[in-house]
């Protein structure tokens, strides 16, 4: 493109960025402007056209490709940005589309990328605010290396769960600054009228944290409840098993590991775990065939999906009472079961018709008032549904909380499974 032709567009403002080269020093010395024009990609491609069409090989020109720059954009990364993206792609960070349609009322901190910029750098994020044209969390969601010149995480600090519990662990922090509940159960569970009791009472979409922590579902009076060795002796917590690397290479597949955030994927036409985390404290960890649909959260209820691969730990006891040990994903889908379940037989379907035959959310229509027992049923069976591991992230806290919702809708369920 002619020089001229360039100049047009510097002075229409189309790359007016791109007259403002970086400092020799590098992107740990530029402005402001100069960042957020880093941040957008608009620097870095206007600076370098233009010198160019102009023939400058000033120093400030040459900063622009410094070796900084070079850690990601080099023929020999430090950073593989490149590998990195190719398993982003297959991550719900990119796929899920929540972006489009959540980028307001204080949803946009987790589900785009400005937001969570936004939040990272003030704290806090108004929600009368929308972002106009939002984004899916990305790398620049995470990593900073455009202020930092480095690919570090925007934030490692605790984070203070909803509840005021703190969640604290490692590298994932970054990752419970979203994956938490958004309700206080304590202030959510009490006797309400059955028209409050609505499809979004809840966790709201991933209690991950808090399930870790042992925190934050509906405890039933009178009753202990535990924590997850997962969360105290798992370094990094999240990070370490999400992104560990299969067999010590990048990936078996782009859909697992990685920045994919994924446990499972398919290899070669099969679904297959990622182990490779587990097997540092569980050294015989191997994978086996469910046995059960796994019930998945839906806008209108549930939905059963699989059977699914699970990681091949039996059960210590028979949690769901159907007469076997079965492996830990089994027996705790079997306790889901016995709330909500594809026959139509739950205790949520005929002791308390809060779904229906199908799965469909109902209880909203109900002509009685709920207790504070039973809407607490009601979360914690949300609760473990939208946590998704099926008792991985803490078994513990799973089956006691899935125990005692059964209970509190059906007094003859056994409960000397339960752990203490």
């Amino acid at each position: 493109m002619p020089a001229a032709a360039l100049a047009g567009l510097v002075a229409a403002g189309h790359m007016q960025t791109a007259a403002q080269p970086l400092s020799p020093s590098g992107p740990a010395q530029a402005t402001q402007a100069q960042v957020q024009a880093l941040n957008s990609g608009t620097l870095l491609a206007g600076t370098m056209v233009l010198a160019q069409a102009s023939g400058t090989t000033s120093a400030n020109v040459r900063g622009v490709s410094s070796a900084t720059c070079m850690n990601c954009h080099g023929s020999t990364p430090k950073y593989p940005v490149l590998g990195a993206k190719l398993t982003y792609e297959h991550s719900a960070h990119k796929l899920n589309g929540n972006a489009t349609y959540a980028n307001g009322g204080g949803c946009q901190q987790c589900h785009t990328n400005e937001g969570f910029i936004e939040w990272t750098q003030k704290g806090k994020i108004d929600p009368a605010t929308f972002v106009a044209n939002p984004s899916q969390p990305g790398c620049m969601t995470c990593h900073a290396p455009h202020e930092t010149g480095t690919m570090a995480l925007r934030t490692t600090k605790a984070v203070t769960l909803v509840n005021k519990e703190e969640f604290d662990g490692g590298k994932g922090n970054l990752c419970a600054s979203c994956h938490q509940s958004r309700s206080d159960a304590k202030a959510a569970v009490k006797d309400l009228p059955a028209k409050d009791v609505t499809a979004r009472l809840g966790a709201h979409h991933g209690p991950q944290a808090d399930m870790m922590v042992g925190t934050n579902a509906y405890q039933f009076p009178g009753k202990t409840y535990g924590s997850s060795d997962h969360y105290s002796s798992v370094d990094n917590t999240c990070v370490s098993c999400h992104m560990n690397l299969p067999k010590g290479r990048y990936g078996l597949s782009p859909e697992i590991g990685g920045h994919s955030m994924n446990l499972a994927g398919e290899v070669h036409e099969v679904e297959t775990l990622n182990t490779s985390a587990c097997v540092s404290c569980h050294k015989d960890m191997k994978q086996a065939p469910g046995t059960a649909n796994w019930s998945k959260f839906s806008d209108a209820g549930v939905q059963w999906v699989g059977p699914t691969a699970v990681f091949a730990v039996t059960a210590s006891e028979d949690y769901d009472r159907d007469g076997k040990k079965e492996y830990v994903q089994d027996e705790v889908q079997g306790l889901m079961d016995l709330l909500v379940n594809p026959q139509g037989t739950g205790a949520m379907q005929t002791k308390l018709a809060m779904y229906d035959a199908k799965g469909t959310y109902i209880g909203a229509k109900a002509a009685a008032p709920y207790t504070a027992a039973q809407v607490g049923a009601l979360f914690n069976y949300r609760y473990v549904l939208e946590d998704r591991s099926r008792g991985i992230h803490n078994l513990t806290y799973t089956v006691q909380l899935l125990t005692d919702s059964i209970a509190a809708l059906d007094p003859a369920f056994d409960t000397s499974a339960r752990p203490k």
